[in-house]
């Protein structure tokens, strides 16, 4: 189940950022995140609510829960700011590498996963960097950027690895409420320093904004259902995908073409999905 379930989280993510890159591309980025985390405060509660029984976490699970919270909040912005000012085909596949800094912890932390499976787990994550490298053909490639992206890598990959300590004591939404929380003061603190309001939504900002939330929330919760039932090492390499979905849906959906590495990258993919779930 848990392969299903990092499957799961990495189609939900994958699709979600590909809605939100929309949504920025017409409100900004701080808009978009602004309101994704709204949105996504309302969805969670809305679950909660449905949540059978209620945990009974320590001082210590919270505290826990925060500092995930905030390696989360810091990973997103320097995802935002590595993509704006650095060459996406160079900081892409290095964001994407929290998956290594996941895995390394786990292993550390003391899982022993069987062989194929860390086979499978080292494929997806070389397949992901590969397809997430983009075109790469076309103006310079600078280093401008690589410092925010490893800085991603390793934030995403403290989190996700962590979050593992806090879910049996606080069950699987409670930390993604967590989450939303930190990462929606943090938007409401930016559009402050920039002394902007909230922009104005049409219908289908509404739409593409609950959808990019909704499909962000289920993703957490099926990463949390995925380490509570398998190894660490596994569902972060299985969630490592959504960069690439992203780039599939770019291709599938908006007409961009995938390279020969690419397709490549896919099949190498496929391969790794095939090993981890064995």
């Amino acid at each position: 189940m848990g392969v299903l379930f990092g499957l799961a989280a990495a189609f939900c993510w994958g699709v979600s950022d590909f809605v939100v890159t929309r949504v920025a591309r017409s409100l900004g980025v701080v808009q978009a995140f602004f309101y994704v985390q709204l949105c996504g405060i309302v969805l969670t509660s809305a679950l909660l609510l449905y949540q059978p029984g209620a945990p009974t976490p320590t001082p210590t699970a919270w505290l826990r829960a925060l500092v995930i919270s905030i390696f989360n909040l810091a990973g997103t912005l320097l995802l935002y700011r590595s993509f704006a000012i650095g060459t996406l085909a160079l900081v892409s596949p290095i964001a994407s590498g929290f998956a290594v800094v996941s895995a390394l912890l786990a292993l550390l932390a003391g899982e022993r996963p069987a062989l194929l499976a860390l086979v499978g787990a080292v494929l997806l994550i070389g397949g992901v960097m590969v397809v997430s490298r983009g075109h790469g053909s076309g103006g310079t490639v600078t280093l401008a950027g690589v410092p925010e992206a490893l800085g991603v890598a390793l934030c995403f990959g403290i989190a996700f690895w962590a979050i593992d300590y806090v879910t049996p004591a606080l069950g699987l939404l409670w930390p993604v409420l967590v989450i939303r929380l930190v990462e929606f003061v943090s938007a409401i603190g930016l559009l402050a320093y920039r002394n902007t309001r909230p922009a104005t939504l049409d219908t289908t900002g509404w739409v593409l904004v609950f959808a990019a939330a909704l499909l962000d929330t289920l993703a957490f919760v099926a990463f949390n259902l995925g380490v509570s039932t398998a190894y660490t090492t596994i569902v972060t390499a299985l969630a490592a995908l959504f960069s690439a979905v992203t780039v599939v849906l770019a291709w599938a959906l908006l007409r961009e073409r995938l390279t020969l590495a690419q397709w490549i990258g896919v099949a190498v993919i496929l391969c790794g999905v095939l090993l981890v779930s064995l």
